[in-house]
Formats: C-alpha cells, sequence, structure tokens
C-alpha cells in the first residue's frame, strides 16, 4: 500500500508539472501575441507569426490555438482585463458605484478612439467568448451592486443590468470605430448608461461630466 501511495504521489506530482508547464508556454505564447499585436496590429497576428515570435514550432501553436481567431481572443480578453485594471486602479478612491461605472464607460470609449483595430477585435470576439463576457463582468457587478446599494441605480435584474451596460458600451465603442469620433462620446454614453440604469438626467450628467482619475486640467 506504501508503494501505491507513493505511485500516486509521484503521479500527481507529474500532473502539476504538466500543467504548470503547459500553462507557462500558453502564457509565453499569449505574451509573444501582444508583442505582435503592439508592434503589427491585428493584421500581424497570424499563426506561423506568433510560432517565431515565441520560439516555438508551428505544431506547438495547435495544441494551445486550433486558429487566429483564438489568438484574438486571447488578446482581446488579456487587453480587456488589463484595461479594466487599469480602470480599478484609477478608481479605487472613488466610493460611487456610479460614478466608478462611469469611469469605466468613458475610458473605454476613449480607448476606441485611440486603439480601433484593439476595439474591432474585441467587437469582433466578444460575441462567442464567454470569457471574455465573465471577465469583464467580473468588474462590472461590484459597481452595479454598490450603485443598487447606494440608491443610485434602479433594476430588476442584475444580469440584464450587466448586458445593458456592455452592449451598450460595446455598440457605442463601434459607432466610433465605423464612423469616426463623435465630440464628448464618452460622456455622452456614460450619460446614456447611467441614465438606463435608472439615476435621473441631471445626476447622469454631473456624473458623467466629472474629471477622469488622473486627467489633466
Amino acid at each position: 500500500m506504501a508503494t501505491n501511495a507513493h505511485s500516486n504521489t509521484r503521479k500527481k506530482s507529474q500532473l502539476t508539472r504538466g500543467h504548470k508547464k503547459k500553462a507557462r508556454t500558453r502564457q509565453q505564447l499569449l505574451d509573444a501575441a501582444l508583442r505582435i499585436y503592439a508592434r503589427a496590429g491585428v493584421g500581424g497576428l497570424a499563426l506561423n507569426a506568433l510560432a517565431e515570435e515565441a520560439g516555438v514550432s508551428n505544431g506547438t501553436i495547435y495544441n494551445y490555438f486550433r486558429s487566429r481567431e483564438q489568438v484574438l481572443e486571447a488578446v482581446g480578453l488579456e487587453l480587456a482585463i488589463q484595461l479594466s485594471e487599469q480602470i480599478l486602479v484609477a478608481s479605487e478612491a472613488v466610493d460611487s458605484g456610479a460614478e466608478r461605472l462611469c469611469i469605466a464607460v468613458r475610458t473605454f470609449m476613449n480607448k476606441a478612439l485611440s486603439d480601433p483595430d484593439w476595439t474591432r477585435a474585441l467587437i469582433s470576439v466578444v460575441r462567442y467568448a464567454e470569457g471574455m463576457r465573465s471577465a469583464l463582468g467580473s468588474y462590472l457587478r461590484a459597481d452595479l451592486q454598490a450603485g443598487h446599494r447606494q440608491g443610485d441605480f434602479h433594476y430588476a435584474n442584475e444580469e440584464m443590468a450587466m448586458s445593458i451596460v456592455i452592449s451598450a458600451t460595446l455598440g457605442a465603442m463601434n459607432l466610433l470605430v465605423e464612423q469616426g469620433p463623435v465630440e464628448h462620446a464618452d460622456r455622452i454614453a456614460a450619460k446614456m448608461v447611467l441614465q438606463a440604469l435608472g439615476v435621473p438626467d441631471e445626476q447622469a450628467r454631473h456624473i458623467a461630466e466629472l474629471p477622469l482619475p488622473g486627467a489633466q486640467g
């Protein structure tokens, strides 16, 4: 029995090492994809270019990503999470859930103006990328719940409220990418999202026009 126990422990250790190695390789590929994206945009994210950048064989790529679309999904998710984390840090001192949500909407809108390629990638994959919806939702849920507790948000169903915020924000981002800049687009979108969550017009306008954390002037 001792021998069997030792054998089982060794197998578990080998499995753990295997999982860790696989996770490291996937992260290596993702880091390489992010470098390609930063250098060449969405158009540069071909699987053969990714293999060359990461220093692995083409066959290795297919152990982690079966298509270019899966690479785009992973990159879009990673960048969306990074942006959400930046927003979280920027709004750390803000107590109001409504204000924090407004900061998030405006930041994503401004990102659409500065990086249309990323926005197209985000919009193209968010429709079917469950991981991305979950990641974005995890940052949004806390702000919705805070705004509800504080009496600013009024909604009958939390999941539907989350869907409305994400869909409205992505739709507004897509408008900027496809049709060009709109003056004060970030404020307009944020105000309309707040109104959809039950914030009175004047209060929504005031919140939407507050300076963004870290903004000059």
